[in-house]
C-alpha cells in the first residue's frame, strides 16, 4: 500500500474511531501527513487554524521519531507561539488564540514557515522507511 493510500485509509479509521485507535506508529504517521499537507498550503497558520494542529503537541516528537530532528526543532518553534504549554489540543481554543495574535500573526509564523518549506530533513523518505520498519504495527 502506498502512502497515499495508507493515509486514506488510516484517517478513514481516526473518523470512524477516532485518532486514539490508531497505533503509535500510524499516528505518528497521520499526524505528519497532515502536518505536511496544511503547512505546505498555507503554512503554520493554516496547520493551527484547522483541526490538524489538534495533533501539534505531538508532531514533534512523531518527527524525531522517524529521524527528522530539524523539522522537529522547527515545529517546535511554531508551537511556541501559543506560550510554554504549546497550542491547545482543541481547535476552536487555538483558534482564539490565533486571533488574539492580530497583526502580528504573519509575521511570528513567516520564519518558521520559510525554515519548513527548506525541507532540511526529507520527511517523505524517512516516513516511508519509518513505515517500513514498523509494518507490523501498521493495521490494513
Amino acid at each position: 500500500m502506498d502512502r497515499f493510500e495508507l493515509s486514506e485509509v488510516l484517517n478513514a479509521r481516526v473518523e470512524s474511531d477516532g485518532f486514539e485507535s490508531l497505533t503509535v506508529p500510524e499516528q505518528a504517521f497521520v499526524a505528519i501527513w497532515v502536518l505536511e499537507a496544511d503547512v505546505n498550503n498555507g503554512g503554520f497558520d493554516q496547520y493551527f487554524f484547522n483541526s490538524a494542529g489538534d495533533y501539534a503537541r505531538l508532531v514533534p516528537m512523531a518527527l524525531r521519531a522517524i529521524g527528522a530532528a530539524q523539522a522537529a526543532a522547527i515545529v517546535d518553534t511554531a508551537n511556541a507561539v501559543f506560550g510554554p504549554a504549546g497550542p491547545p489540543p482543541g481547535r476552536d481554543e487555538r483558534q482564539r488564540v490565533l486571533d488574539a495574535l492580530g497583526d502580528d500573526r504573519a509575521r511570528l509564523f513567516e520564519l518558521v514557515d520559510q525554515r519548513f518549506f527548506a525541507y532540511p530533513d526529507d520527511l517523505q523518505g524517512l516516513l516511508e522507511a519509518y513505515v517500513e520498519a514498523h509494518a507490523s504495527e501498521f493495521r490494513q
